[in-house]
């Protein structure tokens, strides 16, 4: 690339000097020192102290990793998710099977209960708590007397109330979604089994209620449903982690808002609702406040460049920088439109253009969500930016100035959006990328999902 926006060899510089000749743009700008005045616009001192003060206030990580709101994330599960999660987890067996001690009529004996359905979880709204659960399944039940004879069966269903609750692993740096079966209870019991119809004897069904619970209890802990790992991109300590559960019983659909320890621009954060798309297990929403904060990082830890040379390529001791503005959603269309500044800062000919790029972001071939960059445009600027943004020929021309910048962000961009730090203890989620759905404050990916066992 032999020009930039900014070059002085180039067409910009030709039509600054034509200005301070009378030429046809009007700006009063020039490479001549006695044009240019006392104009600090084009000072490169100035402009250099400009550029590394807006750098250095950007990408900082917040310490510690906030545990409220705003929250930046958002995973959503249906009820038909999370009982596909609970089954691929656990398996369609539950802790329920076993005997009971039980005195009849026919005198002591013992309960012997099978399940013969699999369980159903439900998201209803259970009082007293909120995270809770309702873990339902039909079984058979048997009596059989202090002999070892056939007292009699029968049939029932049972709805388990059990909380799920998020709990941090300082030690991996990820979270759990637990399903404790120690603090189980039992919602609704009901029996009709040899004579013993819940309607007519709710006392004893509730007796058998409680040793249902204690017998559960005695034999079975925390489950770990889901681990949800940190974000990690690059070199750039950025930390992602789930940070509070919740259920939206109307809607059916279960959510894990996250939080990160990238600073938010100011009014950054979701609304987080229980709505899903029909038929959807899971979605992953970001607020794109979360994209521009995450470029401010990649920038300032290097993983994007943030200084190039006179041909665009990554340069330390370059003379042209960038810094980051805005990244928002568009309205009509999956697209996110950012704004950044391109900086000149040495060689006698300074300032900065104000730049607008289009990601355009879609699913590519292997399922995943992509990013591509297109061509970038210059809105105004300061100093010799002010000139490149009046050239619409050159701006067409140079394109290239920020090649390298516009391919890192896409792709760095990319990786963050194809999030899937997301295990299970002794299987694999494999993901597929439904759609993909670019609002102004948000980008929501409609995922579907299959839990099978490692071998």
């Amino acid at each position: 690339m032999s020009a930039s926006l900014l070059d002085p060899g180039s067409k910009v510089a030709t039509s600054g000097f034509a200005a301070c000749l009378g030429g046809g743009l009007g700006l009063a700008i020039s490479l001549l020192g006695g044009c240019r005045g006392e104009d600090v616009y084009f000072d490169c001192q100035d402009q250099e102290a400009a550029f590394r003060s807006t750098a250095e206030g950007e990408g900082t990580l917040l310490d510690p990793l906030p545990k409220g709101e705003p929250y930046p994330v958002a995973i959503k599960f249906s009820e038909a998710g999370l009982n596909r999660l609970l089954e691929g987890v656990v398996g369609k067996e539950v802790p329920f099977t076993g005997e009971l001690p039980f005195f009849w009529f026919s005198g002591p004996g013992t309960l012997e209960f099978e399940q013969t359905s699999d369980p159903v979880i439900d998201l209803a709204e259970l009082e007293g708590c909120k995270t809770c659960v309702l873990y339902s399944f039909d079984f058979n039940v048997v009596l059989v007397g202090a002999n070892g004879d056939f007292q009699g069966a029968g049939i029932g269903s049972v709805d388990l109330r059990i909380p799920l609750e998020l709990r941090e692993n300082v030690d991996t740096n990820d979270v759990s979604l637990l399903a404790d079966y120690s603090r189980l209870r039992v919602q609704n019991l009901w029996l009709s089994a040899f004579g013993l119809e819940t309607e007519e004897h709710e006392a004893l069904v509730g007796a058998v209620a409680v040793l249902l619970e204690e017998k559960v209890q005695e034999g079975f802990g925390e489950v770990e449903l889901l681990r949800l790992g940190s974000w990690a991109i690059g070199e750039s300590g950025v930390e992602l982690l789930a940070r509070k559960l919740i259920v939206f019983p109307e809607q059916d659909t279960l959510a894990l808002a996250m939080q990160s320890n990238l600073r938010l621009p100011a009014g950054g954060g979701l609304t987080i609702d229980g709505e899903m798309p029909t038929g959807v297990p899971m979605t992953l929403t970001f607020d794109t406040s979360l994209f521009q904060a995450m470029i401010e990082r990649l920038l300032a830890s290097g993983d994007i460049a943030r200084i190039y040379d006179e041909d665009g390529k990554p340069d330390e001791t370059g003379n042209y920088g960038v810094t980051f503005d805005s990244l928002v959603g568009a309205e009509t269309q999956n697209r996110l439109i950012t704004q950044f500044k391109v900086w000149r800062f040495a060689d006698g000919y300074c300032g900065y253009a104000v730049a607008a790029m289009d990601l355009d972001v879609a699913i590519d071939e292997t399922g995943n969500i992509a990013l591509t960059a297109g061509d970038v445009a210059v809105l105004s600027g300061q100093g010799s930016g002010a000139v490149a943004a009046q050239d619409d020929e050159l701006v067409a021309q140079n394109q290239g100035v920020v090649e390298n910048f516009k391919n890192d962000v896409a792709s760095n961009l990319g990786t963050s959006i194809n999030y899937d730090a997301l295990a299970t203890e002794g299987s694999s989620v494999i993901f597929e990328t439904l759609a993909v759905d670019v609002e102004p404050t948000y980008l929501e990916t409609w995922i579907d999902f299959f839990v099978v066992a490692n071998p």
